[in-house]
């Protein structure tokens, strides 16, 4: 299985990767390449604004204009998710960070997105 530009568009990273742990077959591959930006990230916000709510929260709907994924979104840096993905059973085989890569760009504007990416290939242990 091949994901670019896509594991961190998840509210959950741990919820995408158990789908493609069942989805591979023993010893097949997941390779991936992009960054961890993590888009459902909720806005930065102080420690003393009571807009931090937690997401068991029964009135987040009245209380919060986020959608509730935002407030349930666990960011994790590379070296966080390589423990994560060890401990689900994954085997990291390869893997680089720190790649750059274009995302869009305009060869006519000034107008880019630039992103250091992380390369990684993680086989489903046999067990």
């Amino acid at each position: 299985m091949a994901s670019c530009f896509f594991l961190d568009t998840a509210p959950s990273i741990v919820e995408y990767l158990q789908v493609i742990w069942n989805m591979l077959v023993e010893g097949g591959v997941l390779v991936n390449f992009g960054p961890l930006l993590f888009h459902w990230s909720k806005p930065p916000s102080r420690p003393d604004e009571s807009n931090n709510q937690n997401c068991t929260d029964k009135d987040h709907a009245v209380s919060s204009p986020l959608d509730k994924r935002y407030q349930c979104s666990v960011d994790v840096c590379y070296e966080d998710l390589k423990v994560i993905m060890i401990n689900m059973g994954f085997e990291i085989v390869e893997e680089k960070s720190g790649i750059d890569a274009l995302y869009t760009a305009d060869t006519l504007s000034m107008m880019n997105s630039h992103y250091r990416c992380v390369y990684f290939v993680a086989r489903k242990r046999v067990v």
